[in-house]
């Protein structure tokens, strides 16, 4: 395992502008961002130092630790079960893991792609996105999932705008043919689906593998209800309910409606928990889409994703693909636009 070596007292010591080693390849630190169990370290490689060869970490990356805070047992077995999930996937829609590296006192670090930020930043700029820019971001966000779905049977569980990062689309900016996009278009980047570090595991073979020790038997119980509220289906706020496609597809669908209208479907006078058990939620997402003229096409799509019961939503990715380039079509069409279908 490759170590990274630092002059700090601890790896969490690190600050902005700090040399570090990764083997012999010197990286400087450009930017760090903490959250609720973990933090993220972005680092520019230091070519003016670095060995005259090229890094397979690349000139930019991130580095993932779980914080001193959550570093007890259950998060270090978290953090690993998440690492061992994660090592598998190699797709252009989820943030790649490059390597596990020995962080020293800050125990395994993930290595991953470096992006330009998260779709929550985007929206904090844009608020609201076209329905061309929404279907886009949506459809490469479908598509690491039935990923990760087909080939491991693994569900995300904690969708949110936070954990889906962005960055250059080098393939399609490349492309010379390609026509010219308008200003504001999002086309250019590229969607991916970020922490995995509540997935549920459906194959028995890896959940093997990356199981937690029965000493955290009680946090493995609860992952089908963990997770953030506001995204979470209603079957996964009640204790017992399984987990399932139909799930992630929930929060995809509240997702995409944030996306074209610019806020989730919450009332301030109900509670998000109430209005997700109650199915309130529902009667206000139908109201908002109409006040914003979305077109019936993919309200209706956004509808089927949301059901309040799993059996009634759409829960075969194929399936949904393909719905929703369809309702993209429909809606983009000329009578789409000129009878609002």
């Amino acid at each position: 395992m490759i170590r990274l070596l630092h002059d700090r007292d601890s790896f969490f010591d690190l600050c902005p502008k700090d040399r570090v080693m990764i083997g012999d390849m010197p990286y400087i630190v450009h930017k760090l961002t903490r959250g609720g169990m973990g933090c993220v370290y972005l680092l520019w490689q230091d070519t003016e130092h670095a060995p005259n060869r090229m890094s397979t970490l690349g000139l930019t990356l991130a580095l993932k630790a779980v914080l001193p805070d959550a570093a007890d047992a259950e998060g270090i077995a978290l953090f690993r079960r998440e690492l061992t999930v994660w090592a598998g996937f190699k797709h252009s829609n989820i943030v790649g893991l490059l390597e596990i590296i020995d962080g020293g006192d800050a125990g395994s670090l993930a290595a991953m792609d470096w992006c330009i930020g998260s779709l929550r930043d985007l929206q904090r700029d844009r608020v609201r996105f076209s329905l061309k820019d929404s279907t886009n971001i949506v459809g490469q966000i479908l598509d690491g999932l039935a990923y990760a779905y087909n080939q491991d049977k693994v569900l995300h569980l904690d969708l949110k705008p936070e954990n889906v990062l962005y960055d250059h689309n080098f393939a399609r900016l490349m492309r010379q043919s390609e026509k010219v996009e308008e200003k504001d278009s999002l086309s250019q980047y590229r969607f991916m689906v970020s922490d995995w570090g509540i997935a549920s595991i459906k194959q028995s073979a890896l959940n093997r593998i990356a199981g937690l020790p029965p000493s955290c038997e009680a946090v493995q119980k609860t992952f089908n209800n963990m997770g953030t509220l506001r995204y979470m289906a209603p079957e996964r706020i009640k204790e017992g309910i399984s987990s399932s496609v139909a799930s992630d597809v929930f929060s995809l669908g509240m997702m995409y409606f944030e996306l074209l209208v610019g806020n989730l479907p919450f009332r301030q006078d109900i509670h998000p928990r109430q209005s997700l058990v109650t199915g309130q939620y529902l009667k206000d997402m139908q109201e908002t889409m109409k006040l914003h003229s979305i077109p019936k096409s993919a309200s209706k799509l956004i509808l089927r994703m949301v059901a309040y019961s799993p059996r009634e939503r759409i829960a075969d990715y194929t399936l949904l693909r393909k719905d929703l380039v369809k309702a993209w079509r429909n809606s983009n069409s000329f009578l789409g636009k000129l009878f609002n279908v």
